[in-house]
């Protein structure tokens, strides 16, 4: 019985320290979430710009966050801690220029941007790689999943200040105060015990596992884990060097392209565009029913008068179903979550696009909200969770920095295309065009996307790419022979 009290004691320990290491590693999203909700607001921090000042600020933090990926890249060798740590410092400089920028000139804030993008493309690479590293075998994948959910709290916090009125200045220093709290607090938490395995710190790793665990250091229950963890590195290899050895093997090549796919065809699917740009999203729709409402019936009744409360509603909705993915991506798996969102947010997608070219304002906002809402459950954070169960330690960091870097570019491009197609063709035609790249995604994810949830890599390249196979090319289905029972062999086929 007091065997059985101590493991219990261990484990609710070690699921309070996991779930603190998850929450404040996600802190940086949630500064980050902040920053893209405030430029993104009709009256937040482009107000005085209109439409395409809120266009440039997105494009400036976004593109910010693609030169910010090698700087990350360089930081994260000197310790995950510190990187962290540099990423809310990243913030505090962002709103301390912006606080400035209240009564000064514009050059201030646009620094400000620089910074937020900067701090955003550390938080995005290093919540993964840590929830990843420090996380047992079975929270990783909720862990991982915390990534999105924190950005998005940060987006709804800032709609909820908007929408209780809260003066610029008083918003500025919250999000200044939560960075610099975050900075300080980050100093006591122990570095990645896989990182310091890797230089050779074998007694500084078992300390830091030891926490991790709630279990005392001459545990015996953590040597089995402790094995697992990276031999210490020969030499200091470039990011160059690690980049080339990545791509040198085939099976590594195959998946690093099937990963980098699922991610950056989620980010460019048109939801970040309409989470972006929500609440002029809604004021556009409102006045194509207006139209369309006084065309039949100049005394019928405007729907949608409200586009802020309802930019507020789907944030709320997006962050519930954020909530969920941290349950559905470990209980149901990568790929199924992968593909049924997929098919779910393009399906929807068309129905608001049609909705939106009805007049049916009140319809494109459930159509568009269902689509959010099944983004967030699933295809928003199921991606980077599969991407991360595809590399061991030693090929992670670099991995994850170069498909960072294809979705920032992504995330540019889709924050420039999505207005440019409501200016030119309309609303209608924007959300038809997220249809239509959500469907096309779902079509790769449905072919080459495999399950990767409690399988090593070598597991997850025998399923992409079989080492014994001839074909370069990615497997899509398993068949078993006629007259072979229980054996399987391999269809392949290129994409």
């Amino acid at each position: 019985m007091r065997t059985l009290k101590g493991w219990s004691g261990a484990a609710a320990l070690s699921a309070f320290h996991q779930a603190l290491v998850v929450i404040l590693i996600n802190i940086p999203s949630v500064s980050f979430g902040l920053a893209l909700g405030w430029v993104s607001l009709v009256s937040g921090e482009a107000a005085d710009e209109g439409d395409k000042g809120a266009v440039f600020a997105a494009v400036t933090t976004f593109l910010a966050c693609f030169v910010a990926v090698p700087i990350s890249a360089k930081v994260i060798t000197y310790g995950r801690k510190y990187a962290v740590m540099a990423a809310s410092a990243c913030f505090v400089l962002c709103w301390s220029l912006k606080l400035v920028s209240v009564s000064a000139s514009d050059g201030w804030m646009i620094g400000g941007r620089l910074a937020a993008g900067f701090g955003g493309t550390a938080a995005w690479t290093l919540a993964p790689l840590l929830a990843r590293e420090m996380c047992s075998e079975g929270w990783c994948g909720a862990a991982v999943s915390a990534l999105p959910l924190a950005h998005n709290a940060g987006i709804l916090l800032m709609y909820l200040a908007a929408d209780a009125r809260m003066h610029h200045r008083t918003v500025i220093w919250w999000c200044l105060g939560v960075s610099a709290f975050h900075f300080f607090v980050f100093m006591f938490i122990p570095e990645s015990p896989s990182f310091l395995a890797a230089k050779g710190k074998n007694e500084e790793a078992r300390r830091s596992l030891a926490w991790l665990r709630g279990r005392s250091t001459d545990s015996p229950k953590l040597d089995a884990e402790f094995k697992t963890l990276p031999p210490a590195e020969q030499g200091d290899e470039s990011s160059l060097s690690r980049a080339l050895d990545l791509f040198r093997d085939r099976q590594r090549r195959w998946a690093f392209a099937v990963g980098f796919v699922a991610v950056v065809g989620q980010e460019m699917c048109g939801i970040l565009a309409i989470t972006q740009y929500a609440e002029r999203l809604f004021m556009l729709t409102r006045d194509r029913a207006a139209a369309v409402t006084i065309a039949a019936a100049p005394e019928g009744p405007l729907l949608l008068a409200t586009p802020a409360r309802h930019a507020l509603i789907l944030g709320a909705v997006q962050l519930l179903a954020s909530a969920l993915s941290l349950y559905l991506v470990e209980r149901l798996g990568r790929r199924p979550l992968i593909v049924g969102c997929a098919w779910a947010v393009g399906l929807s997608l068309g129905g608001a696009a049609g909705a939106v070219w009805a007049g049916k304002a009140e319809g494109a906002a459930v159509a568009v909200a269902l689509a959010v809402a099944v983004d967030a459950a699933g295809l928003q954070a199921a991606p980077y969770a599969l991407f991360s169960d595809m590399f061991a330690y030693e090929y992670r960091g670099c991995a994850t920095m170069l498909m960072m870097a294809g979705a920032c570019l992504g995330n540019a491009i889709e924050v420039v295309m999505f207005p440019a197609v409501v200016v030119h063709s309309g609303v209608a035609a924007s959300l038809l065009t997220a249809a239509a790249l959500t469907l096309a995604y779902a079509i790769f994810a449905t072919i080459a996307v495999p399950e990767t949830r409690l399988k090593t890599p070598e597991q997850i390249y025998d399923v992409i790419c079989p080492a014994t196979s001839q074909c370069h090319s990615v497997r899509v289905s398993n068949k078993l022979k006629s007259g072979t029972r229980g054996e399987k062999h391999s269809v392949c086929t290129s994409f």
